[in-house]
């Protein structure tokens, strides 16, 4: 297998354990920058079946492709990203309901609720305008609001979450949704919440090291072996 038949193999996979969870279907899609820094690996668009998603239906772009049928209507997001930022290699969109409910919300809560989520910003970058990213231009404004934090919400509309590798986008992706559920049942009783003491970077790094990634990786892709379906 060569370099770029694992890359596409890898976000084949991780294609499917994001539907696996319901982070991606109908809508959202996942990115991954090649060794190439002006190229990137895509899922399918809409209409696709992510849950099936085979190497050979992930896509190759160039940072300056525009859209067509077939692909993701949104992959400006991942281009401005990946040419801005090229050491995180993966981004994540989702349009799933508790980062979509925190989207909805004047002001994002930013407790934290759970270790593992540690990466979570401690001011939520908000992207204010009610429309897709369907451009450059768009893609690349996106790409300030999420500045330095591994996620930023839009509003009414989802949240993109980044890694410095795909596992990493992908695990975050997961428990950043699992979070923002805990918040979302945690505020609805009315009462104050625990405040946070703890250094988040350094706790991150303590519970979710690479290796961390990678045993969720085997443990993921086991649910969503080929050869299974």
């Amino acid at each position: 297998m060569t370099d770029r038949q694992a890359l596409r193999d890898e976000l084949a996979t991780a294609t499917r354990i994001l539907a696996r969870h319901g982070l991606i279907g109908m809508f959202g899609h996942v990115s991954l920058l090649t060794d190439d820094p002006e190229r990137y690996l895509i899922c399918p668009g809409a209409g696709r079946r992510k849950d099936r998603c085979r190497p050979e239906d992930v896509h190759e772009l160039s940072l300056d492709d525009e859209f067509t049928p077939g692909l993701p209507l949104e992959l400006y997001m991942h281009a401005a990203m990946h040419r801005a930022r090229p050491d995180l290699r993966s981004l994540v969109h989702v349009h799933s309901p508790h980062l979509t409910a925190l989207a909805a919300m004047a002001e994002p809560p930013a407790e934290l609720l759970m270790p593992h989520a540690s990466f979570w910003p401690d001011r939520i970058p908000l992207w204010e305008r009610a429309e897709l990213v369907t451009d450059h231009a768009a893609g690349d404004a996106l790409v300030r609001v999420i500045g330095d934090s591994a996620l930023a919400l839009l509003r009414w509309h989802g949240a993109v979450v980044v890694g410095r590798t795909l596992r990493e986008a992908v695990f975050r992706t997961v428990l950043a949704e699992r979070h923002a559920g805990l918040l979302l049942a945690s505020l609805a009783h009315g009462r104050p919440l625990a405040p946070v003491t703890i250094d988040r970077d350094a706790l991150y790094a303590g519970v979710l090291p690479s290796t961390t990634h990678d045993l969720n990786w085997r443990f993921e892709s086991s649910y969503v072996r080929l050869d299974e379906m």
